[in-house]
């Protein structure tokens, strides 16, 4: 296993009515003027932006606010929110929301301490966004599970006119604390909560499907991380309000890429499937997980036959994760693929590219934008050849 530092700055406050600690511990954490920022504005309709500004308004915060904060967020909102930051004196950051929100607050906090612009902040040859030297407090509520971006140091953020998605990362932007209640996931709609479940799991496979097989605990708690995800979705799918399914999934989320902690003393490199779907995000607007459901299954199958070496780590997950009972290892893999696709139909993701209407011709132009910063995936290394094969395959 390999030498790591590992660290989760974030303190969580999870479970029913944590918001209550909300006020005190940003003026605990130095705030005095928030920037309070969320998207679509359903946190209105379900009570929860009342709660935020009696919270507030208790503990004597001034604040402004940044709504419309979209899906797959763009640099213009990022951009505007550090205006807003600037102009007003703020000196705390609040993200309410899912994914996108909580991204586009990290990119926030680091652009109102930069005196360039913010698209000198992505990740660069280092691995990190080594430009970013402070970064504005922040914290988060989180409203929708599966990105993992309340108790993680990375960020999403889409860029240009060809949205172009483009990474940030570096451990000051860790939020300060994040509060989650499963109870505000509750209106969360069927497609959205599935599809946060597809990217839950991806985040876990992904860590998992690696050549260094002598982190085992690492593996180990990271397959009862799945098979609880495995579990509990088809609850929600039947309660939408099933609390400990709804807290399950949340606490998977927010688990999965907490300090990276799957990947510890395992090679770094960049996430294949995650590099695959940002493309069609950007194409077609697509909704994030359900990018990597439809990709993973093909992903799976192309490494197994480009680099059978690593075979046995697809059967393990499908013995340990699938429970496919095989002892045959070619077998049981594709066993584990066929299990982990009906597994996709029963949280109702579309079975292939073209049923999400996506374009045969668009194929050659999302594989080369996947990989021109440098190829993908560590078992077997993807350029635009292999990632076109693989998106031909899920097609």
């Amino acid at each position: 296993m390999r030498n790591f530092i590992f660290s989760i700055p974030t303190t969580a406050y999870f479970g029913k009515g944590q918001i209550k600690v909300l006020g005190q511990t940003i003026k605990a954490e130095g705030g005095s003027k928030v920037l309070l920022t969320y998207g679509g504005g359903s946190i209105k309709q379900n009570g929860i932006y009342d709660t935020i500004l009696e919270q507030l308004n208790t503990a004597g915060l001034a604040y402004v606010e940044l709504s419309g904060i979209q899906p797959n967020p763009r640099i213009e909102s990022v951009e505007q929110g550090i205006k807003l930051y600037r102009d007003n004196n703020c000196d705390f950051i609040l993200a309410v929301g899912g994914g996108s929100t909580l991204d586009a607050c990290k990119a926030i906090a680091a652009g109102v301490m930069y005196a360039g612009p913010v698209n000198d902040l992505f990740v660069d040859a280092s691995g990190l966004s080594s430009r970013i030297i402070a970064a504005a407090p922040l914290a988060t509520i989180l409203t929708m599970a599966g990105t993992g971006s309340e108790l993680d140091m990375g960020a999403v953020i889409t860029v240009g006119e060809d949205h172009k998605k483009k990474v940030l990362l570096h451990p000051l932007v860790n939020p300060r604390f994040s509060i989650l209640d499963p109870e505000y996931t509750y209106t969360v709609p069927e497609h959205h909560t599935m599809a946060g479940v597809a990217d839950i799991l991806c985040h876990l496979m992904e860590q998992y499907f690696t050549p260094d097989v002598a982190a085992k605990v690492q593996d180990r708690m990271n397959e009862g991380v799945m098979k609880v995800v495995l579990e509990e979705a088809p609850k929600l799918l039947a309660n939408p309000q099933d609390y400990d399914a709804r807290a399950n999934i949340m606490w998977a989320s927010s688990m999965a890429l907490a300090g990276f902690q799957f990947l510890l003393g395992k090679p770094g490199f960049a996430f294949p499937l995650h590099g695959m779907g940002h493309e069609l995000s950007s194409q077609y607007d697509m909704t994030h997980g359900v990018t990597l459901a439809l990709l993973t299954p093909a992903w799976m199958r192309y490494t197994m036959q480009a680099a059978p070496q690593h075979l046995p780590v697809f059967a393990r997950f499908a013995r340990n994760v699938m429970e496919i009972r095989e002892e045959d290892d070619a077998k049981a893999a594709e066993a584990g693929i066929k299990a982990l696709e009906a597994f996709y139909a029963t949280i109702k993701m579309p079975l292939n590219l073209r049923e999400a209407g996506v374009k045969q011709e668009d194929l050659d132009g999302m594989a080369a934008k996947a990989v021109e910063n440098g190829k993908l995936g560590c078992l077997a290394l993807l350029g635009k050849d292999e990632a076109l094969q693989i998106m031909r395959m899920a097609f």
